[in-house]
């Protein structure tokens, strides 16, 4: 079936049918009820792509992402709705190695796309940077280095880690660790920096431990650096929820009693968090907030007609959002006065591995 046969069986023009699917605020009610009943009956589907042809837009947005991670995974989810909410189609360029990233932002080139989303901390500025020479609307979600090269939107990182430090020192730490996924990204840099120079105000020294990536395996293989520090610090701030996750097992397996012996916490506000084997403080993103501020930029542009590059303002608009304190109890596991340094200089448990 096809719009003429729709026309004819409503009584309309066939411009009104197109106007039906691809604008219908601007059709009557009573005139869009009856071209949609007629499409009901004739089992009529508009096709997309002959629409796409005819307005110069695929209402298909592009989004380069990791293919990994819980938090990753959630993100997605929240593009895919939010899109859809909007009657447009999210399409995956995914990697699952960081130098693979090259290869996925290759692929955009393959499609029409109305906009992309640029959703990953190791796409270096330099990658941004070209991109941003396209006639092509972009948006850099939870990227800080896209600040000033393309619009971008992302949780305030450096605040939020100080807050969490803040926090910690509250409770009575006095030693601390910054365990961090991959040094070289933005986001690692800027949470380790809020947390360092927070700590450090307050006299807590808070040394860098990497992890070489943002997952629950290397949380859950850092378990074994950690243990060997002696003395072992109070408490172990953590870059990322999934790798705080896959610390406190790793911690759990070789005999450390998280929060009675180590205070840990996360960064991200994954729904896992919650769960009562782990009950993690935090600092949560707002997901969808972002998510619906990162769609606006975009959209904004589609609608200007115009590719990433200055707005009308001048410079790419890069609005930071903060994120909300999530105490869990892994750090009120144990109240100030239970944080004991009376045992600092005594042998390591020989249940620690």
């Amino acid at each position: 079936m096809t719009s003429v046969d729709v026309a004819s069986e409503a009584g309309v023009s066939q411009a009104t049918v197109a106007r039906v699917f691809s604008a219908p605020d601007k059709v009557a009610p009573a005139t869009r009820a009856k071209v949609q009943a007629a499409a009901d009956r004739l089992g009529y589907v508009p096709n997309a792509i002959a629409r796409s042809l005819k307005s110069q837009r695929t209402n298909i947005i592009g989004a380069v992402v990791p293919a990994f991670g819980e938090y990753w995974q959630h993100v997605v989810t929240q593009f895919s709705q939010r899109l859809s909410d909007r009657g447009l189609q999210l399409l995956l360029f995914s990697f699952t190695e960081e130098d693979r990233v090259e290869r996925a932002v290759a692929a955009v080139d393959q499609y029409r796309l109305d906009g992309l989303i640029m959703a990953s901390a190791v796409i270096g500025p330099e990658q941004l940077a070209r991109m941003s020479d396209r006639d092509l609307p972009l948006v850099a979600f939870n990227q800080p280095a896209a600040a000033g090269i393309i619009p971008s939107v992302s949780v305030d990182n450096e605040e939020g880690a100080r807050r969490i430090a803040e926090h910690v020192v509250d409770v009575g730490v006095e030693r601390a660790l910054f365990v961090g996924g991959v040094a070289s990204t933005s986001t690692d840099s800027l949470r380790y920096r809020g947390a360092a120079q927070a700590l450090g105000e307050r006299g807590v020294a808070c040394p860098y431990l990497a992890c070489g990536a943002f997952s629950y395996e290397a949380g859950y293989k850092a378990a074994a650096a950690v243990l060997e520090r002696q003395p072992l610090p109070d408490a172990v701030i953590v870059s990322a929820d999934e790798l705080a996750l896959g610390l406190i097992d790793g911690l759990r397996t070789n005999g450390v009693d998280v929060p009675g012996e180590l205070l840990v916490t996360g960064f991200d506000g994954l729904p896992q968090v919650e769960w009562t084997g782990y009950d993690l403080t935090t600092l949560v993103q707002n997901i969808e907030g972002l998510t619906d501020r990162a769609i606006d930029l975009l959209l904004d542009q589609i609608e200007r007609g115009s590719g990433a590059g200055a707005g009308a303002g001048g410079a790419p608009v890069a609005e930071m959002v903060p994120g909300t304190l999530r105490v869990g109890a892994t750090t009120t596991g144990r109240g100030r006065d239970a944080v004991n340094h009376d045992d600092k200089d005594k042998e390591p448990r020989s249940d620690h591995g």
